[in-house]
Formats: C-alpha cells, structure tokens, sequence
C-alpha cells in the first residue's frame, strides 16, 4: 500500500494547508485519523464511518478553553463528565470529515475513480446514543412484519443480520457456500477489520434461510445480494412500531445490545461483533445489568 493513499497522511496533509477560522478543525481530523489510520483512503466505506459515529455518540461532552503556556497559545478540551456529545456536535465531526475529502479533491490528492464513504451517512437529528434497549419480541415482531413484504429475501436477511451482527457489507457479500445449515455456523473470510469471522445461525434463523434457498443453490452464489431494501425496511419498521429512523446498520447494535441485556460479558460481544478493541464492546455494558446484578449480591450478600 502506497503512504501516498493512506488517510492518515492525506488528512494531515489537510491540516496542514487548512486556512479555515475553525479552530476545532485538527483535533476532529485528528478523530478520524486515530479510527482509520493507515489504512488506504480508497478501502474506506461507510461502515468505518458508522462506527466513527458510534463512538462519538458515547464520548463525553468538551468545554474548549484557551491556555497560554510559555506565551504559546493552546486550546484545551475539558471533558464533561455526564454529559455526551450532541447529535449537533456529531454532526460537526461529520463536516470536517467532509471538508478532508472535499480538499482532497480540489487539490486532486484523491485516487482516480474515488468515491466518498460519506455516501449514505445521515446527519444525526436525535439523542446521540446508539445502543439500543430492544427485546426479543421486538425482533421477532420486526421479522414477522418483514415476511409480507414484496421483498421475499428481507425477513432471512434481517434475520440474520439482527442476531449475527455482520455489517451491511458482509451481509450483502454472504454466499451460500458461507452457510452450513445443519450445522448452524456461517463464516465469513474476511471482515473489515481483515480478519475472517465465524457467526452462530439460530434455529429459527436457519428456518428463515431455508424458506429462500434456491433448490439448486450454488455455493457462490449470494445469498442477499446487493439490492436497495431501504424502503422495504423502513416500512416493516413502521408495520412493527419500531422507530424508522433506524437504518440496516442499527441492526448491528440490535445484536449486541441483545446480547448484553442477557448477561453476555464484553468478551462474548467482542467474539459475536468481530471487534478487535474492548472499546467497542464495552458501549453495550450498562445493558448487562444481570452479570452486575449478580457481581453486587456475591460482594454485599453477607451484609444483607
């Protein structure tokens, strides 16, 4: 991979020639240049941005103060305990990830044949949290009002993606070959953070499956596709009362925050999301109220 393509060095490279008036600028750059890294600008997709998202939406909120050290003026960021980031804030982060691809283009620093990985990420407009408090019976209900769409394939694919946890990218790569039914595994070689993954396939998740496999299924062929189901999906959310604000990648959270509220431990959500980090799993560790539960009554049992 060529340094020349990596974001890190092209976003640093905006900063540098930055002539703007918001001081803010660098540091929300330098947000995103510590979620992509090195990797190469044209790998990037909205999913990255997603979940760039996700964790601004638990970050805590700043009060940005002016210091001067040794005549040098500073800005300072001081954390607001309590208080996360709003969706305006968010929204902020978003531009200046924005105005680096915009520069880039300008100044011809992008890839021939580049397209922007903002495509398809919507600014927030509501509460910042994106972990969710849903239940099982939500997402029965959900794929229940998913079977009467005209749209054959959206009750397996939400399915799957509600309770496996794979992002849309994944969901739409998954061939046949991918899944062993009798068994109730589905792999995946290579995910977006590079490594390959293996997901669990419930029983009636399995039963959705087979209602759409073709009698003379090949293994490479796709068992979603790449079919534009937004609308589909956003009115099975209306039919099932669930907010239509979410989009396909919320139902990434669906599978976490289902599981935490069980009393599944970060390692568990870490090995059903593919996450390489603590950091993301731990997001959904306030739902885990059971294994907290339990944690109190062992330390304060004898006092009771």
């Amino acid at each position: 991979m060529s340094t020349a393509t990596q974001f890190a060095n092209l976003a640093k490279f905006v900063v540098a020639t930055y002539q703007g008036r918001d001081n803010s600028f660098p540091q929300r750059v330098q947000f995103w240049i510590d979620c992509f890294g090195d990797k190469d600008i044209s790998a990037l997709c909205t999913d990255d941005i997603e979940d760039g998202i996700d964790i601004l939406a638990d970050r805590d909120k700043t009060l940005v103060r002016v210091e001067f050290v040794d005549g040098v003026r500073r800005i300072k960021h001081v954390p607001v305990p309590g208080q996360k980031l709003s969706p305006s804030s968010i929204n902020r982060y978003i531009a200046s990830l924005g105005t680096v691809f915009k520069t880039l283009r300008q100044k011809r620093k992008l890839p021939r044949g580049f397209t922007s990985p903002l495509r398809g990420v919507t600014r927030q407009t509501e509460g910042a949290g994106r972990t969710l408090t849903v239940s099982l019976e939500d997402v029965k209900r959900l794929v229940a009002c998913c079977r009467v769409s005209r749209n054959r394939k959206l009750a397996a694919q939400v399915a799957f993606a509600a309770t496996v946890g794979w992002r849309k990218s994944n969901v739409q790569n998954l061939r046949w070959g991918d899944l062993d039914l009798n068994a109730g595994i589905v792999d995946t070689s290579r995910t977006k953070n590079g490594t390959a993954h293996r997901g669990i396939l419930l029983p009636w998740v399995i039963e959705e499956l087979s209602y759409i496999k073709p009698e003379r299924a090949e293994s490479g062929d796709l068992v979603f596709g790449k079919a534009d189901i937004t609308k589909a999906f956003k009115n099975a959310l209306k039919l099932a009362d669930l907010p239509e604000e979410w989009t396909f990648h919320h139902l990434r959270h669906v599978a976490a925050s289902i599981l935490a509220q069980s009393g599944a431990s970060t390692v568990t959500i870490m090995q059903a999301l593919n996450h390489k980090s603590p950091m993301m799993a731990m997001r959904y560790s306030h739902l885990n109220t059971t294994a907290l539960r339990d944690s109190m009554m062992n330390a304060w049992g004898a006092a009771a």
